[in-house]
């Protein structure tokens, strides 16, 4: 069985399984350049990442692209045989969603109708986009009523913040109800049960890639700047 996210050092051969947010597949070759510190942009980050030289079948240099160990994924390149990926357990990495599967499920319509739910919140200012953000993309108007009802205790909001706040809230049922139904049609498209489990983990996971693609392409999805 090839080992998941094996430690790596300056020169180690590498097959991708997935990468967050980028445009490289699974099976894509790779060589380690360095190992470098990664973004702060949440509680979570390790501290490093790989800066790795990613190769096409021909083996001609294609991009460099760091790894992530918070939320990307790849094995050895043993004997250059990327025939190893398919041994992968992928029970540990339950329902990853990659950036195909994520466009096939949203319409261009709906990523705007996201992106500018997403460009709402980050408006209101209540919390910090890239550790919290697309915290209401799921919730439905009654949590963020009651959000909002508590941070006006310890904060004021003007009326355009107001304004705002009724927006998100107006829209929050819709929002979730398209996170429901395409939570379902990705479970479909994968042959998968749409149990209520499944559903449920799958919008958790359809959410976050959602917002990673906020925060690197909603300027090439919207069109009218709007909200």
């Amino acid at each position: 069985m090839s080992k998941l996210n094996p430690k790596l050092k300056k020169g180690d051969r590498i097959v991708l399984v997935y990468m967050d947010g980028e445009t490289l597949g699974p099976g894509t070759k790779g060589e380690v350049l360095e190992i470098g510190n990664a973004p702060k942009f949440s509680t979570k980050d390790l501290g490093y990442m790989y800066n790795v030289q990613w190769f096409d079948e021909d083996g001609n240099a294609l991009s460099k692209l760091s790894l992530l160990p918070e939320t990307d994924a790849w094995i050895y390149d043993k004997d250059s045989n990327i025939e190893n990926i398919q041994e992968i357990d992928f029970r540990n990495l339950d329902d990853l969603i990659s950036k195909g599967d994520f466009l096939a499920v949203f319409s261009k319509k709906e990523l705007e109708e996201v992106y500018k739910f997403f460009e709402l919140e980050r408006q209101i200012g209540s919390h910090n986009m890239y550790s919290e953000g697309g915290k209401f993309l799921l919730t439905g108007p009654s949590y963020i009523k009651d959000f909002f009802k508590l941070q006006r205790y310890h904060r004021e909001y003007n009326e355009d913040d107001e304004i705002l706040i009724e927006k998100l809230i107006s829209r929050s049922q819709k929002m979730r109800d398209l996170f429901i139904k395409n939570a379902m049609k990705y479970l479909e498209n994968q042959n998968r049960e749409a149990s209520i489990d499944n559903v449920q983990r799958t919008m958790i996971k359809l959410a976050k890639t959602s917002k990673n693609f906020w925060i690197s392409n909603a300027d090439k999805f919207l069109n009218d700047k709007t909200i």
